[in-house]
């Protein structure tokens, strides 16, 4: 992918979530000048970036928000709920397009027919469509179309048809270049193939024979007779400064899906004054060259953070060259601009090398926001110079390589903890203590260091909760909207860090929570006007670290849960029997919210009543290793509070084994081990009991459960392992224990993907897999079993 393309996409998240976030706070308040300017810079900064490639429907449709903004922004318009409606329906669709580009670096066939409706929507307010087609039309990025050339016909006809039809559907174009190499051109150092090979956006590559090869005894090898005709997505520009050493032996055209179509039925092209699309070199719009300014300011600020950086320079250079081609209007170019893009390109092309095909630049080249333009300013300082350092310096970094550098860590602590073993075998097979001794004093030093590397890695891969709260906005506007409910969202503690992994997991189980607020928890305006409350609602997700764990609550001021009527329900559905329904506490009535199937709606709906939301929430958690409480007050709220771990990647373990085989349980879920005297074990209703400070703790037999042939010694002392599942106490019943070690969890693959009882697997020091033990299934397993 080019690279300056993927700086764009890199970017274009933060910039398209930037304007969500601006637009719910400018319909709160709409008066907020300072907002309006925010929120109109990142359009425009996103406007601005997109122009720099070949995406006419993208610009376009950000070019007419940005006209919607831009009135606001002036007073000449006041937004209203309508106008945001259709503008966040604008940005949604560009996400959507970005994630083609991403995968397939062009937009969908369909992209122009999507976006002309939005377009018709967002000028409406303006007075619809500018009837002329000026600076509006030459800002939308739209190309002179050139006549095809003979030379096409080396492409097969079929393809061509194919690709005609395509281009027709969009208003793209796609470059087609000749190139025909100098017959002496490797005595010059020149590799056509080579050059040939680095065209990005590859489509087409076709390679042109000679009419007639030289007779075998005149043959020279030296001789390049070959010539090469080449389809692809990529910018002119681009290919201009691919081709750059060799400009007289290359012929670039564009060409649309009419001038392809013409070509092949042998019509004549149509004359440049016929066309509809003009040349963007005859207006061009001011603004771009602002943009174009900013960028080249961008990445000359780079260039002295980063002097030497091959990668990150051909990134610069890219965006340097983009900015000259921007800013090569001479009414627009002053002596300034000229001098600083004339001395940057030299220097760039200097100093870098060339970038590994696939290659995404580190540097930040184009993330400088557009808000002033002009010359870009002298530095301040030098790189060298600590003095010159404003702001923090940040490395964008990419999540496989923050993966990556985890699984080695992994991999560090599995090798460090087999140092003990190694000490055991130094001493108990060999009789050496001093090398035991030796062995662990190297442990102890190297278990040091790999929990600091383990630590600095995790506080890489940690996030702020606001990362998974941020999405809610939004969703709590269209569905406060869509109910006729009003609804204030307030989030608490968005600075709460977590891992990565905990925050990705987190957003469908807070999706159902929130969901089920606005659908049950939360009255009509009427209904809470009526009973005394204020008509809007509010709505709060809170998040807070407690110890190793992080704390997230979703409470609601809504009507409550009706302990009495869940109970009927449950009954009603079979998921209690009549005397749970007498016997339940309110608590516990509560909690039957989360089983499977059950809903208090009378109705299903599209947002819930289907019965599989809080039961998913509650699956989703316990996967995670976390727990899930609901409180609730009749008529006066619900409260919600999922406690989940820091982290998922590092996991601390207690093994134990049963049938000479080693398992694994989670140490947040261990209360305590203890021996027991058979004596001293009892059984209650075929139920195996010991009694532990005056409670009953039911045992479970741990190789039962696990169907492995094990029995325990008649006479020996039962080894108990009580763990501590949804708040109820039980007891393993297991052959030994182990230590406490810290693993590296994987999930289970292959065959045992579907084994429920299992949550992962590890491998241990000694290099033997441990399995680790799912609790929740494996109690129910031992139920099931009894």
């Amino acid at each position: 992918m080019n690279p300056l393309l993927a700086q764009f996409l890199a970017e274009a998240n933060d910039l398209l979530a930037s304007v969500d976030e601006g637009l719910l706070h400018l319909e709160r308040d709409p008066g907020d000048a300072e907002l309006v300017n925010e929120v109109f810079r990142a359009a425009h900064t996103f406007k601005g970036s997109s122009g720099l490639f070949d995406f006419p429907e993208l610009t376009r449709l950000t070019h007419a928000a940005e006209d919607l903004l831009d009135a606001v922004r002036g007073g000449r318009l006041a937004l209203d709920s309508g106008m945001t409606d259709d503008l966040l329906a604008a940005f949604d669709l560009i996400r959507g397009w970005l994630a083609h580009v991403t995968a397939h670096e062009r937009l969908p066939a369909s992209a122009g027919n999507d976006a002309a409706g939005l377009i018709t929507k967002l000028r409406a307010p303006l007075g619809g469509e500018p009837v002329a087609h000026t600076a509006a039309t030459a800002a939308a990025g739209i190309a002179v179309i050139d006549a095809a050339p003979e030379w096409l016909a080396w492409f097969d006809a079929e393809w061509l048809t194919e690709t005609a039809t395509w281009l027709e559907t969009t208003t793209s174009t796609m470059r087609f270049v000749r190139y025909t190499p100098d017959a002496d051109c490797f005595f010059r150092a020149e590799d056509p193939i080579h050059l040939v090979r680095q065209v990005p956006g590859l489509d087409k590559l076709g390679i042109v024979q000679p009419e007639q090869w030289p007779a075998p005894e005149e043959y020279d090898e030296y001789v390049c007779l070959l010539s090469f005709v080449v389809a692809t997505r990529a910018g002119i520009g681009e290919l201009e400064y691919l081709f750059r050493y060799v400009p007289d032996q290359v012929q670039i055209v564009e060409l649309d899906g009419d001038a392809i179509t013409r070509h092949l039925s042998g019509e004549p092209p149509l004359k440049v004054e016929e066309k509809v699309t003009i040349a963007v070199t005859e207006v061009i719009d001011s603004e771009l060259a602002a943009d174009a300014r900013s960028v080249l300011a961008a990445a000359q600020r780079t260039l002295e953070i980063n002097p030497v950086e091959g990668v990150q320079l051909r990134s610069v250079a890219l965006a340097v060259m983009a900015a000259a081609r921007a800013l090569g209007v001479p009414e627009d170019l002053t002596e300034a601009d000229r001098a600083s893009v004339s001395e940057a390109v030299e220097r760039l092309l200097a100093e870098a090398a060339p970038a590994p095909v696939g290659t995404v630049p580190v540097a930040a080249a184009a993330s400088a926001p557009v808000a002033a333009a002009g010359p870009p300013a002298e530095p301040t300082g030098r790189a060298d110079d600590p003095g010159g350092q404003v702001g923090t310096r940040v490395l964008k970094v990419d999540q496989e390589k923050v993966d990556r550098l985890m699984e080695l860590v992994g991999e560090l602590n599995v090798a460090k903890n087999g140092l003990t073993f190694l000490a055991d075998s130094a001493e108990e097979e060999f009789g050496s203590r001093v090398l035991s001794r030796r062995i662990k004093d190297q442990y102890a030093g190297l278990h040091r260091i790999a929990e600091e590397l383990q630590s600095a890695v995790m506080d890489v891969r940690m996030l702020p909760l606001s990362v998974a709260f941020g999405r809610f906005p939004r969703l709590v506007r269209d569905l406060s909207r869509r109910l006729g409910k009003t609804i204030e969202l307030v989030t608490e503690g968005e600075d709460t860090m977590a891992d990565k992994d905990v925050i990705e997991a987190l957003g469908d189980p807070l999706v159902h929570l929130v969901r089920n607020s606005l659908d049950h928890g939360i009255e009509p305006s009427d209904e809470r006007t009526a009973s005394g409350k204020n008509p809007a609602a509010r709505l709060t997700l809170a998040a807070v670290a407690d110890g190793d764990a992080v704390i997230v609550e979703v409470s609601d001021d809504g009507r409550g849960v009706d302990p009495v009527r869940v109970k009927r329900k449950a009954y009603e559905k079979g998921l209690i029997s009549e005397e749970e329904l007498e016997s339940l506490s309110d608590i516990e009535a509560v909690d039957l919210v989360f089983r499977p199937g059950f809903s208090t709606a009378d109705q299903v709906s599209d947002l819930s009543g289907r019965g599989v939301g809080m039961d998913a929430v509650r699956a989703s958690v316990e996967k995670l290793g976390g727990t899930v409480t609901m409180r609730s007050k009749l008529g006066q709220g619900t409260s919600t509070r999922l406690r989940l771990p820091l982290s998922m990647a590092v996991t601390q373990v207690m093994v134990v084994s049963v049938a000479g085989q080693r398992f694994g349980i989670p140490v947040d879920l261990v209360v305590e081990t203890v021996r027991v005297p058979a004596a001293e074990m009892g059984r209650v209703l075929h139920q195996d009991v010991v009694v532990m400070r005056g409670e009953v703790v039911p045992v479970l037999d741990l190789a039962r459960a696990l169907d492995m042939p094990w029995a325990a010694d008649p006479d020996a002392d039962r080894a108990i392992l009580v763990v501590s599942v949804n708040g109820q106490r039980v007891g393993l019943l297991v052959e030994q224990f182990h230590r406490e070690v810290d693993v590296i969890l994987k999930p289970m693959e292959g065959l045992l993907a579907y084994a429920d009882e299992f949550s992962g697997t590890a491998l241990l020091g000694d290099g033997l897999v441990l399995l680790v033990l799912n609790m929740k299934e494996v109690l129910g397993l031992a139920a099931r079993v009894a």
